[in-house]
């Protein structure tokens, strides 16, 4: 498959996965899932992988959902449950090697959420990340209700998912988002470091180890997404989601009256 909206590159076992839609700040579009979605599949068969680094072009990790997707299930223009379009990108949790993200630039909503479902993740001290979803009206989604508190524990996930508010790197590391927060000139270096200790570990061991960490969770993140796509397209069709896209379009505070 010739890769139009990702860049891949290989080297020593290492794999990188780099979001290339820089004008957009790297938002997430249907077509571009497919791309990460076929390429899990490739790197599952490949038994030389060791490790995979998600990253994005440009100045932005990943900005979330296109503008005109968002404004199009505002509409209730989309057809398509949410639950689809997350697990193109959630493919992500299926590769059997460990996955770092290297958040170089801002990293927001959905954009944050599959950062925050690789296994590891190093960020650049100045990237503001977080989950901002309520702050448009609607329900989390991309499995943010999964991981975000099997990363920093319940009471930390509730003030990042009801705030909806974004942390630089420094702060998203004192909450435990984050493993490790660098400067951005040293990022690639210091995140390529990490996954070159990774692989020139045993890579059937590694493999196993990351199976037995994440043991019994594949029904918990599907029942997860499940709920997280019935409550997201319900809240969709309220006025709150139309007024919350529209200030972000905007740049205004919403006005959000519950209806």
């Amino acid at each position: 498959m010739a890769y139009h909206h990702i860049l891949v590159e290989r080297h020593d076992g290492i794999v990188t996965l780099t979001l290339n839609r820089p004008e957009t700040l790297n938002a997430m579009t249907a077509e571009m899932g497919d791309e990460v979605s076929d390429l899990v599949r490739a790197v599952n068969q490949d038994q030389s992988a060791r490790v995979l680094i998600l990253t994005g072009a440009g100045r932005a990790f990943c900005a979330g959902g296109a503008i005109a997707t968002l404004q199009s299930r505002a509409a209730g223009g989309a057809s398509e449950p949410p639950k689809n379009f997350y697990k193109r990108f959630l493919a992500l949790r299926q590769l059997e090697i460990p996955t770092i993200a290297a958040i170089n630039g801002p990293a927001v909503g959905a954009g944050f959420c599959i950062a925050l479902a690789c296994d590891l993740r190093v960020a650049a001290a100045h990237a503001k990340m977080g989950l901002n979803f309520v702050r448009l009206g609607i329900h989390p989604g991309m499995a943010a209700t999964f991981t975000t508190p099997r990363i920093v524990g319940l009471a930390k996930a509730c003030e990042v998912i009801f705030t909806g508010r974004l942390y630089t790197g420094e702060e998203a590391f004192a909450l435990g988002l984050v493993n490790r927060v660098v400067p951005l000139e040293n990022l690639m270096e210091e995140t390529m470091a990490l996954a070159r200790e990774i692989a020139g570990n045993a890579p059937i061991a590694v493999r196993l180890a990351k199976k037995a960490l994440y043991r019994g969770e594949a029904d918990l993140l599907e029942a997860a997404i499940e709920v997280e796509s019935e409550h997201q397209a319900y809240t969709w069709t309220t006025e709150d989601a139309k007024e919350g896209i529209a200030a972000m379009r905007e740049k205004r505070t919403p006005h959000f009256r519950g209806v």
